[in-house]
């Protein structure tokens, strides 16, 4: 059988390929800063930055197997006012204006809810598009009512204002805070990210040299913690589990990447920045299972037994994730409406579990099943080959055999 280590050091090889490459990730980031001289030019004068798995480096690459896999990168376009100084309406209006008077952003622009869409061509067979959410500096009197609420009051200084449709061409505005989100992850990340980080960085910079003039030039971004491969790995693991359900509106019961990232984080605190990948996933997952205790037995009860397990709570009845950076944001809300969606939710925990830790004890054979299951046959065919899958040769009875091989 083939060790655990070698197992694990095979399914890291085949998450690390479903990274953002240095070039998509140079290539996006031209487009965004090339998108924001556009608007200055036509003076509208914003600050343009990524949030969601852009920001946090934890992107995972789609299948180009998918018809409808797309690298979705999402970013803030912030006007450099407040929301007291302007309209949702107009704030939309004046953004989506500016993009189809362009001959480069007008053909290209879907119009969505929250964002535009600008879509390019494909790279490698897969989609790309790059989501540009319109934002104002929310207003001082919001920011001084979410700092009275907030368990993190440091970081609602970057809170800010997005138009939301509630009807056809009509907005109001929402309080969102992917900055301050992006530091609260940050912050628990950097142990994580400075364990081995030389060494790292100096991998990357070996298999890129013709992007990078040196170790110094390589953005954060592309680097990876042990925390941030643990949430690769479950986004991935998430996205081939609910699409293989056979339930109507899968999409509706997957978890939202924020409630991933902010889960494993959370969890992560107590771990030792130098737990290797496998390590720390088991005791994210093990965490989680814990937290799904809340499924049959009362807060009260679950509080008096766990005090130390915050980030999910279930009292009189109501789910609650904490968005970190916004209090008034129950990443939870959905599964107050649907209870389907906890149940899914805790059932994939244990699912995950079994995929990626208790599969190191199969026989390679079985293994190998357990992983085309977690992350897609194709995939796991296209990188390990006939590798697990090859009939292992029987062992050799020395007391019947030849006298050739019994002189060796």
């Amino acid at each position: 059988m083939i060790s655990v280590f070698e197992r694990q050091t095979d399914i890291l090889k085949l998450i690390s390929q479903l990274d953002i490459s240095p070039t998509m990730y140079k290539n996006a980031e031209e487009k965004y800063k090339s998108l924001a001289a556009f608007l200055e030019k036509n003076g509208i004068l914003a600050d343009i930055y990524p949030q969601g798995s852009f920001a946090f480096g934890t992107v995972v690459r789609p299948s180009a197997n998918d018809p409808n896999a797309n690298y979705d990168l999402d970013f803030i376009c912030q006007l450099r006012i407040t929301r007291d100084d302007i309209a949702p309406s107009k704030l939309r209006q004046d953004i989506e204006d500016a993009l189809l008077s362009s001959n480069v952003y007008g053909g290209k622009l879907i119009k969505c809810g929250e964002c535009f869409t600008i879509e390019y061509a494909d790279i490698s067979g897969i989609g790309f598009s790059i989501d540009i959410v319109p934002a104002v500096d929310e207003s001082q009197h919001i920011k001084n009512e979410l700092f009275k609420l907030s368990n993190n009051p440091l970081l609602i200084d970057t809170s800010i204002a997005i138009p939301r449709e509630n009807g056809k061409r009509n907005y109001n505005w929402i309080t969102n805070n992917p900055r301050g989100f992006k530091k609260w992850f940050d912050d628990i990340n950097k142990p994580f990210l400075d364990y081995n980080r030389d060494e790292r960085r100096a991998m990357i910079f070996e298999n890129n040299q013709t992007l990078f003039n040196s170790v110094d030039d390589i953005p954060s971004v592309l680097e990876h913690s042990a925390l941030q491969r643990v949430i690769q790995i479950l986004k991935y693991h998430r996205d081939m589990y609910y699409k293989n359900l056979s339930v109507e509106n899968h999409d509706e019961l997957k978890p939202i990447s924020a409630i991933i990232n902010t889960l494993a984080a959370e969890i992560a605190q107590n771990a030792s920045p130098a737990s290797d990948v496998f390590t720390l996933l088991a005791y994210v997952l093990n965490t989680l299972d814990i937290y799904g205790m809340q499924q049959t037995i009362s807060f009260e009860e679950f509080r008096q037994n766990h005090s130390t397990c915050t980030a999910i709570t279930r009292e009189n009845g109501k789910w609650l994730i904490q968005n970190p950076a916004n209090p008034q944001d129950n990443l939870a809300d959905k599964w107050n409406s649907n209870a389907n969606i906890p149940k899914m939710f805790f059932k994939w925990v244990t699912i995950c579990h079994k995929d990626l830790i208790e599969s190191m004890k199969l026989s390679d054979h079985q293994f190998y099943t357990e992983m085309s299951n977690a992350f897609g046959e194709e995939n796991v065919r296209s990188n390990w080959g006939s590798k697990y899958t090859t009939s292992s040769p029987k062992p050799i009875n020395t007391s019947v055999v030849s006298k050739p091989y019994r002189a060796l």
